[in-house]
């Protein structure tokens, strides 16, 4: 029997892009919702490439098992972060490369969402690793360490060479470095 993993339904909600594109202080145009649609029509064309791939490598690095056979993404245009896990949410980028890493990043923290007391666990062995890092350092060191094993895994090192370079601008950047520069050593943690 084949297994199957959940399939993302992206979708277009207008008073959830206009509070966003408001949250922004941007003005919200009556050919937004437009551009949305056609712009979800060509995402769930380039994500359906990759979909099963990208679910199956979750579960395997993380050993946690999809809990939905369908996961709605929202599509926005206007938002202060590339993306949000819950309620899901990405943001249109000009490049989909770009968007499609944001939804994997995202697709980390729910899939860890599943099992917290094995995260608490990881969270002291980062703590004793790095004293100095806060919370949310700790946790996104966790995430973008199993983004990169996706992300090299699914699209290649071309791929992974672009997000690393457009992550440089980005405020994850210091998190990016301690996944590169310590990756190997990263790996014990992750092991169980």
């Amino acid at each position: 029997m084949l297994k199957t993993y959940p399939k993302i339904k992206f979708v277009y909600s207008h008073p959830y892009d206009q509070l966003l594109t408001e949250y922004e202080n941007k003005k919200f145009s009556k050919s937004q919702e437009r551009e949305l649609r056609h712009y979800i029509e060509n995402l769930q064309l380039k994500w359906r490439r990759v979909e099963n791939l990208v679910f199956r490598e979750l579960e395997t690095i993380t050993k946690n098992r999809w809990e939905e056979k369908e996961i709605k993404c929202y599509v926005v245009k206007y938002c202060k972060y590339s993306g949000i896990s819950h309620p899901l949410t990405v943001r249109s980028e000009n490049d989909f490369d770009y968007t499609i890493e944001a939804l994997i990043h995202e697709l980390c923290h729910i899939i860890l969402s599943y099992n917290i007391r094995k995260y608490k666990k990881i969270e002291q062995q980062l703590r004793k690793q790095f004293p100095k890092e806060d919370k949310g350092t700790l946790l996104h060191i966790y995430i973008i360490f199993i983004e990169f094993k996706v992300l090299k895994k699914v699209f290649g090192h071309d791929f992974v060479d672009k997000i690393i370079e457009q992550k440089q601008k980005t405020g994850l950047w210091r998190v990016w470095r301690v996944v590169l520069k310590e990756g190997k050593n990263l790996e014990k943690f992750f092991k169980n």
